[in-house]
């Protein structure tokens, strides 16, 4: 992947072309950020520019062999490690990520934006834990110390560092006197994770979510939904794209107005319409019930933040949505919008339990009732 077909991130972007211009790579980089907001995409867009053999105004011209190469991810100069189990043909201690470059490579170029999990999923690997042992480690020492094939620099990128453990200790070395041309990128989650002996030696820049705009461009080109689909996604994926791409491709739910009908069901609480609305939501599957869940979150806080403003211009929502507020504040009130996000943030989490779905919407419903109901009002 390229800088350029990162969506959005145009300040991070920037940077890294002024700092590869004059000359200031570091040998040791530390991306931190959630894997929606692109840190792997831009190791991959770095390594890319760097190698490019005919780059203009420092863009990669992604034609020439370097680029063609990088970004079907087999240049012989760019290296991966990312966590990994067992391979079938290999003892685990001797399990590197060579031995899954083919998964690796398609995974990439379905879903650079793709978490650990994803990843997993990839590889049918789901229930077993993954990291990277002592002869991954051995292996990124080897990679760097021999000469480059056909390439500028020789660059390591690591994917999920924190999973080098104490084992990236081995590493210290070498990133603390690195090889000449050589680089390596590291990315990671949460910075706390990685150990210190290694973070103190990189230099370490925070990828920040993509802005709305971006993924709502992104929305429209790449799925086949409407504007409204696409406000109500960009701003419950805040910056993701990953859980924005999720969204999208699983949902078919319109979620302000099944929000609103669900209120209106419940404060009615007429048992044929309860009874037709939780059958229709228990048949969507458990991840689109916790996304429609986490929007009607979104909403809530979205609502309760307009009402202390007492304005809604600057309110993550759709001008539809900024509709339904002026219908919702003629029954619920702050201390209702606050009873109503504790009950869904409380059975979010029990989506995924071995319960019923339908006993569990039915049972949220009635609170909702009870919530709703607590002063006599007419619901619109």
């Amino acid at each position: 992947m390229r800088l350029e077909e990162i969506p959005g991130q145009n300040h991070l972007k920037s940077y890294f072309k002024k700092v590869i211009s004059e000359n200031r790579m570091p040998h040791a980089l530390l991306l931190v950020g959630d894997e929606g907001f692109g840190p792997l995409a831009f190791a991959n867009g770095i390594a890319t520019l760097l190698q490019c053999n005919n780059a203009i105004d420092f863009v990669a011209c992604g034609v020439c062999s370097s680029c063609v190469k990088s970004t079907q991810y087999i240049h012989p100069d760019i290296h991966f490690s990312f966590p990994v189990v067992k391979h079938d043909k290999f003892k685990r201690e001797d399990t590197t990520s060579k031995n899954f470059l083919p998964e690796w490579r398609t995974f990439l170029q379905s879903n650079i934006f793709g978490d650990l999990n994803d990843w997993l999923n990839h590889i049918n690997a789901s229930d077993k834990g993954a990291n990277m042992n002592v002869t991954e480690c051995n292996g990124i020492i080897k990679n760097l110390s021999l000469k480059t094939y056909e390439g500028k620099y020789k660059i390591q990128i690591i994917w999920h560092s924190e999973l080098l453990g104490k084992e990236g200790n081995r590493l210290l070395k070498l990133i603390e006197e690195p090889t000449p041309e050589s680089i390596i990128i590291l990315t990671c989650t949460n910075r706390n994770a990685i150990l210190n002996t290694i973070r103190s030696r990189c230099q370490i820049v925070n990828v920040p979510p993509i802005d709305d705009d971006s993924i709502g461009t992104y929305l429209e080109n790449n799925f086949s939904i409407n504007g409204d689909q696409v406000n109500e996604i960009k701003y419950l994926a805040s910056g993701n794209l990953r859980t924005a791409s999720q969204i999208a491709s699983r949902s078919q739910m319109n979620y302000s107005e099944d929000m609103l009908n669900w209120f209106r069901y419940a404060y009615k609480a007429d048992p044929d319409d309860l009874n037709e609305w939780v059958t229709y939501l228990a048949s969507k599957s458990k991840q689109d019930i916790k996304t429609f869940m986490r929007y009607t979150l979104h909403f809530l806080r979205e609502y309760l933040l307009g009402m202390n403003l007492k304005e809604t211009n600057s309110l993550r929502l759709s001008n539809e949505e900024k509709n339904v507020i002026l219908k919702m504040q003629k029954i619920i009130n702050r201390p209702k919008t606050e009873q109503l996000s504790f009950i869904f943030s409380k059975n979010i989490g029990y989506i995924d339990r071995n319960l019923s779905i339908k006993i569990l919407i039915m049972n949220m419903t009635l609170e909702i009732n009870e919530i709703l109901r607590s002063e006599i009002n007419k619901f619109v």
